[in-house]
């Protein structure tokens, strides 16, 4: 009876040894930090609430269209989160459908364009239509060594797209 006993316990052990083992490889394989850049990226900003977690706006940049101040442009982020992305604001409705949008660009070290999003991107909330006044994109990464940018486009009702305005790298 000692033996099975004594046989049973040794099996648990080693389960248990071979359990630890192996979760532990895979968190010194993956480290957290990494994990979570992966599922940051390409989200929606108010969706994983990181629009609300220690909020940040790095810049702000205002929309002039023949000389008269038209809206502004933010480079946004959530210090909690170490994310960023664009939201752009007009002060008046759009006058017609696919008016604007707005664009986050990441970049390694500053330099080395890594990815793009956009407010038509999963997990920001669509161009600017007609009686909107505002869009925000989707959320990337933005932890050393990444930096990111925003930009908005305004387009014509031909669909002829100028960059209005732009940030820098932050």
């Amino acid at each position: 009876m000692k033996k099975i006993l004594s046989k049973k316990i040794s099996k648990v052990i080693s389960v248990g040894v071979l359990f630890t083992f192996v979760f532990g490889l895979i968190f010194a394989v993956s480290p957290v930090e990494k994990a979570s850049a992966l599922s940051y990226d390409g989200s929606n900003p108010i969706s994983t609430g990181c629009a609300y977690k220690s909020p940040i706006t790095y810049e702000t940049k205002y929309i002039y269209k023949n000389g008269v101040k038209i809206g502004y442009l933010q480079l946004k982020g959530s210090a909690y989160c170490h994310t960023a992305w664009g939201y752009v604001k007009f002060y008046s409705a759009a006058p017609y459908d696919y008016y604007a949008n707005a664009y986050v660009d990441s970049y390694t070290n500053g330099t080395t364009w890594r990815t793009s999003k956009s407010c038509t991107s999963s997990g920001g909330n669509g161009m600017v239509m007609k009686g909107q006044t505002s869009c925000y994109t989707a959320q990337l990464w933005d932890k050393d060594p990444y930096k990111a940018s925003a930009e908005v486009w305004i387009y014509s009702s031909s669909g002829a797209g100028t960059r209005y305005a732009i940030t820098g790298r932050h």
